[in-house]
């Protein structure tokens, strides 16, 4: 089952939550002291949504995916953004295709026109690439 957290939800699970999310921050975040409080901030403001798979009957977490909208002023355009993606063990086809139905209906019910994503890991490559999404193009970035 996939469920979008409230507020009072992150606070209680920020552990698990902290965890995955440092083990997936996509490389534009860099290193700062006080980014994983920062996280937590955007996350209980709801400017970062956080979403978890879990399984019934244990209700034991499956997956962490933190989305957030992002606007291309020039375009008018509105994305969701998947953040970060963790999976804390093996997680069924059946489980990612239900993650990716939730994700797709809540972009569109949104507004959204694209979800978009970076990624290096080759499995979340190729899982994007089953449900038809353009990996066509890499992520490129400088040190400044």
């Amino acid at each position: 089952m996939v469920t979008k957290l409230t507020a009072e939800q992150i606070a209680k699970f920020w552990p698990v939550i902290k965890y995955a999310v440092e083990q997936s921050l996509p490389p534009t975040v860099g290193e700062h002291p006080d980014k994983m409080n920062r996280m937590l901030s955007a996350m209980l403001r709801g400017n970062l949504e956080v979403w978890v798979s879990y399984q019934h009957p244990e209700n034991r977490f499956e997956a962490v995916v933190v989305t957030q909208f992002i606007y291309d002023d020039a375009s008018n355009m509105k994305n969701l953004l998947l953040y970060c993606v963790y999976g804390y063990n093996n997680i069924s086809e059946s489980s990612w295709m239900e993650a990716w139905d939730a994700m797709n209906k809540y972009a569109k019910g949104t507004g959204c026109k694209m979800i978009v994503c970076y990624s290096a890991n080759p499995f979340i490559v190729k899982q994007a690439q089953k449900f038809g999404g353009d990996t066509s193009y890499t992520f490129i970035s400088f040190n400044i």
